[in-house]
C-alpha cells in the first residue's frame, strides 16, 4: 500500500535523577522514542516512496533545548529525534521527495506528559500558568494537530528537515522573571520621566 503521512509519536517518560536512573530505564526510553522513530520510518519507507506527497512528522519536545534535571533520558531521546528529522529530511528528501518535519510541543493539557498528566502534573498543579507560558494558557491537543494538518497541505509543502516549536514561548523559561521584574521597571521608568519633566520645567522657567 501507500502512505502519504506518517506520524511518529510514541513516547515513554518518567521523572528521575541521572544518578538514580538505571541503564535499563535509560535504554527503554531511548528505545521507545528514538529507536522507535527510526525503526518505523525505515519500515514505512517503501510505502512512503509510492506517495506523490510523502511526509513524516516526528513528535519531539523542548526538553533538550537546555539542561533539564530529572529528564536526561527523555531529553537525550528527543535530541536524537531532532537529528533524525534533519537527516531524513535531507537524505530522503533528496532521494525520494519525502519531507521530514518535527513538532516540539510544550505543556499540552490532557496528555500524559502535559501539565495535568502523570509525569509533571503533581509538580505543576499549584503553579500559575502565566509564570510558565507567556501567553497565559496551556496548549491543547488541537494546537499540535492543526500544525500537523498544515504540514500535510500544500501550504506547508516547502517545510522540511526542521522542527517547529509549539509551546506558547514556554521553553525560554522567562515568563515568571518578566512578570516579577516588569512592574518594578515600569515604576522606575515613570519616576525617571517625572524627574525629567520636573527638570525640564525648571530650565524653562529660568529661560
Amino acid at each position: 500500500g501507500r502512505i502519504d503521512v506518517l506520524v511518529n509519536c510514541a513516547a515513554g517518560n518518567f521523572m528521575c535523577t541521572a544518578e538514580d536512573l538505571s541503564e535499563k530505564g535509560f535504554e527503554t526510553v531511548i528505545g521507545i522514542d528514538l529507536q522507535g522513530t527510526f525503526n518505523v520510518s525505515r519500515g514505512c519507507l517503501p510505502a512512503l516512496q509510492k506517495s506523490t506527497c510523502p511526509l513524516i512528522v516526528n513528535i519531539s519536545a523542548t526538553l533538550q533545548y537546555k539542561a533539564m534535571p530529572f529528564q536526561i533520558h527523555a531529553a537525550s531521546a528527543k535530541a536524537g529525534i531532532d537529528v533524525v528529522t534533519q537527516t531524513l529530511g535531507v537524505e530522503w528528501g533528496s532521494d525520494y521527495g519525502i519531507r521530514c518535519v518535527g513538532i516540539a510541543p510544550g505543556p499540552i493539557a490532557g496528555t500524559t506528559g502535559g501539565p495535568t498528566g502523570r509525569v509533571f502534573g503533581s509538580f505543576l498543579k499549584d503553579q500559575d500558568v502565566r509564570d510558565i507560558v507567556p501567553i497565559g494558557r496551556w496548549g491543547e491537543t488541537h494546537d499540535i494537530g492543526l500544525l500537523a494538518l498544515y504540514l500535510a497541505t500544500p501550504a506547508g509543502s516547502f517545510i522540511n528537515a526542521e522542527t517547529i516549536v509549539v509551546d506558547g514561548g514556554n521553553w525560554h523559561d522567562a515568563a515568571r522573571m518578566y512578570r516579577i521584574a516588569s512592574p518594578f521597571l515600569k515604576a522606575m521608568n515613570k519616576a525617571r520621566e517625572a524627574k525629567d519633566e520636573s527638570t525640564s520645567g525648571k530650565i524653562s522657567s529660568k529661560l
